[in-house]
């Protein structure tokens, strides 16, 4: 149900970098009549922080209408899907919305954008949002860096961080890993070094400096030769160690003398494979 034209007062509500244009309408709509946006740059929503809001939206209602888009029978969520989840938790059955006209590059330039802005992005979710800028609307690293409000520099070093193996981009995610502890581990080449240096900062409770020092002993190393596994017996020995453990399994050396190196990358992992090797099953 549409109510009035947007009212002077709500311009202070609207993020700036989208504004207020004069085709955009104020409306009260159906909650459910409201469909998550697939071009969202949130991969995780803090539960914790979700039911804050919601007691929030219970005591106040919502202040900062909802941006989205109509879409047949029902509206496309642009920005605000932390509000339009509390709202649904709260209980709600309408929300205040500016129902604006957008195509769907602008859907996802506008949605990119305002979410970057926000503070509780992690590093990652920030990177990929630059590299959809990039790759689907074919923005210049500086072009996105104008966009919001950073360098170039800055763009670049958020985009390298999608570089990083999965098991260190789990740990930016989960926030045990800093953007700063990140940059530095990325200029080592090698990447089991990477992961090594990655494990310790987060065990250790190492800082960005502390890292970067790390990093820095690494790099003045002489580098190793590590020749690849080329005795076909131990290699399907390693194999069916990897497929035994379900882990990373690495043999180096010959037959009659070597290393094996198990990876473990977590202590629920490490318990894991302690039982396996004691023949506890699981």
């Amino acid at each position: 149900m549409t109510k009035k034209a947007l009212g002077k007062g709500l311009e202070a509500f609207i993020p700036e970098e989208f504004g207020i244009l004069k085709e955009d309408r104020y409306a009260e709509v159906e909650i459910e009549k409201i469909r998550p946006n697939p071009h969202q740059p949130r991969t995780q929503f803090d539960e914790a922080s979700i039911n804050e809001l919601a007691a929030s939206i219970k005591e106040t209602g919502i202040i900062q209408p909802l941006l989205v888009v109509p879409e047949e029978d029902h509206y496309k969520l642009i920005v605000g899907e932390r509000r339009w989840r509390a709202a649904q938790r709260a209980g709600l059955r309408v929300v205040p919305v500016i129902i604006r006209n957008m195509t769907e590059d602008k859907q996802l330039e506008v949605s990119l954008i305002e979410n970057i802005h926000r503070e509780d992005l992690n590093p990652l979710e920030i990177a990929e949002a630059f590299e959809r800028l990039v790759n689907q609307l074919g923005l210049t690293q500086q072009e996105v860096a104008d966009r919001v409000g950073k360098d170039r520099a800055s763009v670049a070093n958020y985009i390298r961080l999608l570089k990083l193996q999965p098991e260190i981009k789990a740990l930016i995610r989960d926030g045990k890993l800093s953007m700063g502890q990140a940059r530095a581990i990325l200029s080592l080449e090698d990447e089991e070094l990477q992961k090594s240096v990655a494990f310790q900062a987060v065990e250790k409770s190492l800082s960005v400096r502390e890292t970067e020092k790390l990093v820095q002993k690494l790099k003045e190393r002489p580098p190793r030769t590590q020749k690849s596994l080329e005795d076909p017996d131990l290699k399907a020995l390693e194999e069916e160690l990897i497929q035994c453990l379900g882990t990373k399994v690495t043999i180096a050396g010959q037959r009659n003398k070597g290393t094996i190196r198990i990876f473990y990358f977590s202590l629920e992992e490490l318990n894991r494979i302690y039982d396996k090797i004691k023949g506890v099953k699981a």
